[in-house]
């Protein structure tokens, strides 16, 4: 590694003299507690089976996650923070972050002692998740040069080489960065390579703060020693580093600077990691040689060992194993606070880094106009990229409308009846096959999509409006064009009236209805975060309508309380549009049949032109509700800032520091 240590520079690529550089940030915290309310939990006093299947008791319990932590993250050191599962690290993580937007926060944050609380610090640092969520059409260069270009304004084709180079050079990327990302389908770039890369699109913008969950998650051991050295470099660059990890191997364990362990949502150590081992021999928990020190500490440290077992039956406990333990870290912590450690922490939260932050220390983003245009050309690469979907669509609408032309094929030459009959089904067939599919193709596509959103979303990349019209806007070329070709073989080969004007209705009204129903799969796997439950559902959305198209039931032969549904039924309107293009003064043997079946179908007051409005309105009403649900969704796990409490943060944090600290 020394060759990537030599690699390393203080300045980011591309950063001229005269440019500020974010100043080192210095996170403090007091007495910080975060906690979550559960509803409807069945009471504890029901203590029988049948009481509490049965009880009605339920009351709202409070769960605390963070139990009046202090700490503090020095500028220049990477500090890890270790735990059980279940210990609060990643929400340790994701509260300073300002990655949380549910539960209850008490206590105080600092930032060079400036009052940096209500997810302050979302607007000063980089975040790394643990799932690798990339765009998988791309290659490694293309997502960093991505990062870059979202975050930086106005930026040099030359500048962008330049730092996407130095980013590619240091994280060793040099052999993959024309690779594809990849998925479970298209063969990529391996795990080490895809946790390289995610760091690699952070480091490679300016920020001061740097937290990170469980980077070695999925690693081998040659992969996470390299990801944890970077770590280190990075940080000894004057960036304040955090990353949650769990059971780290003895080498890696040595390369932290400082650890945090937490359990049951309380710190029983803070502080240096070649001090770790001697503060718990001090408290009787002796490592034994040739151990590393993280599995001593996992299993004799924070679990009961086998003394304690035999001192807890000693006792004659009442309560279960789970309960002695907790009596046993609440001891731990107890003897923490006590400690002279944190006594050394206490005095830093109590005298910070009062040194005053520059605009350089905010995570900036280009202009929405400007996301919208990378956005745009990112998701057109995409779609030319993804050949299999495309090709899919295309084939699709190429062999639907093959297989109805060959069944219906010239009907407009069959025998009266029959004419009547066929032109009704094969119209009312055609409607169906551009509702149906489309909906549940872009329900896959986009809801795939979505998770990638919501990373570089967390990340402040870009806005919603932007990501969720560059994907509309690139994707209407496909919904215009597969119905056209849809239209243009069938409605021939079928024998529909010749007109040219009757084509373009026909092709117009199929046309609109695949835009609906594109609109209604987008709102659809907006609204459900579990893609297999939007899959399970909206098979329920799609035939309701169908029911109510006006061809199954007879749209004047249904209950009042129930016949209404016709009104709210896209495909009821599509198909009124279709029937009366081709029914309306259709003389067949000089009998004018055509009115008299559209008269039969009884398929309401409204014409050609009301139905092509209303169709748009449902059009409207879907692209709308799938924005809302898109904010929805992208507002669940992160705290979002109006551009007025923005200013109002950075007022802060670029101001005097806290009172308290006044002297």
């Amino acid at each position: 590694m020394e060759s990537a240590d030599t690699r390393i520079s203080l300045e980011l690529p591309g950063d001229s003299p005269t440019k500020l550089k974010p100043r080192p940030a210095q996170i403090n915290f007091k007495d910080l507690e975060y906690s979550v309310t559960i509803k409807n939990a069945i009471s504890q006093d029901s203590k029988k089976l049948s009481e509490k299947l049965f009880s009605k008791k339920a009351e709202s319990k409070k769960k605390v996650i963070l139990d009046q932590i202090t700490g503090s993250f020095t500028p220049g050191r990477l500090t890890a923070i270790m735990g059980p599962s279940g210990s609060g690290k990643t929400s340790m993580l994701n509260l300073l972050s300002g990655r949380i937007s549910s539960g209850k926060v008490e206590g105080n944050i600092w930032l060079n002692g400036r009052k940096a609380d209500s997810g302050s610090l979302g607007l000063v640092s980089r975040f790394i998740s643990q799932d690798d969520v990339m765009l998988s059409t791309m290659t490694v260069r293309e997502v960093i040069e991505m990062a870059i270009n979202f975050r930086v304004d106005g930026i040099t084709p030359e500048e962008l080489s330049r730092r996407t180079n130095e980013a590619i050079t240091t994280l060793e990327l040099d052999k993959c960065q024309n690779t594809l990302i990849g998925d479970t389908i298209t063969k990529g770039i391996s795990g080490g390579e895809r946790k390289r890369t995610s760091i690699a699109m952070e480091m490679a913008t300016d920020s001061s703060i740097l937290f990170l969950d469980e980077p070695t998650s999925g690693l081998d051991m040659y992969t996470s020693s390299l990801v944890v050295k970077l770590l280190r470099y990075i940080s000894r660059s004057g960036q304040t580093v955090v990353s949650v990890i769990h059971q780290p191997s003895s080498d890696i364990f040595k390369l932290f600077d400082d650890i945090v362990l937490l359990s049951e949502g309380k710190i029983v150590y803070f502080g240096p990691q070649e001090e770790l081992v001697d503060y718990f021999s001090k408290l009787g928990f002796t490592c034994p040689n040739f151990t590393n020190p993280a599995d001593f500490v996992f299993t004799d440290v924070l679990n009961l060992n086998e003394a304690e077992l035999e001192q807890m039956n000693l006792e004659k406990f009442s309560g279960s194993k789970a309960d002695y333990r907790v009596l046993k870290i609440n001891d731990l912590a107890e003897k923490w606070i006590n400690s002279e450690q944190y006594r050394i922490i206490k005095e830093k939260v109590e005298n910070p880094l009062l040194d005053p932050l520059n605009e350089s220390n905010f995570t900036s983003t280009v202009s929405p106009s400007r996301q919208f245009v990378l956005l745009c050309r990112r998701a057109a690469k995409d779609i030319f990229r993804n050949k299999l979907v495309l090709r899919a669509r295309l084939i699709q609408s190429i062999a639907i409308s093959l297989v109805m032309g060959i069944v219906f094929y010239k009907s407009n030459n069959k025998p009266v009846n029959t004419i009547i009959q066929n032109f009704e089904g094969s119209l009312f067939f055609g409607i169906v096959s551009q509702f149906i599919p489309v909906a549940i193709s872009v329900l896959s596509t986009f809801g795939s999509g979505k998770f990638v959103f919501q990373r570089e979303y967390q990340n402040g990349y870009y806005k919603t409006k932007p990501y969720f019209f560059s994907k509309i806007l690139v994707e209407l070329p496909v919904q215009v064009i597969c119905p056209i070709i849809f239209s243009a073989i069938s409605y021939f080969m079928i024998g529909y009236r010749g007109s040219f004007t009757k084509f373009v209705i026909h092709t117009a009204a199929m046309i609109l209805l695949s835009l609906t129903s594109f609109s209604l799969g987008i709102f659809a796997s907006t609204f459900f975060d579990d893609l297999s439950v939007a899959l399970a559902i909206l098979p329920l959305i799609l035939i309701i309508p169908m029911i109510f198209s006006g061809f199954l039931v007879n749209s004047g032969d249904t209950m009042d309380w129930i016949g209404w549904l016709q009104w709210i039924s896209p495909i009821k309107y599509a198909f009124t549009i279709v029937s009366t293009n081709q029914l309306r003064g259709y003389v067949i043997n000089g009998q004018n049949l055509g009115d008299t079946n559209l008269k039969a179908l009884n398929l309401g007051p409204f014409g050609i032109l009301a139905c092509f409005g209303f169709v748009a309105l449902f059009f409207i009403i879907f692209t709308i509700s799938g924005y809302l649900g898109l904010e929805r969704f992208s507002r669940k796990s992160t705290l979002q800032h109006s551009s007025q409490s923005t200013k109002k943060i950075k007022a802060v944090l670029l101001g005097p520091p806290d009172d308290i600290f006044k002297k």
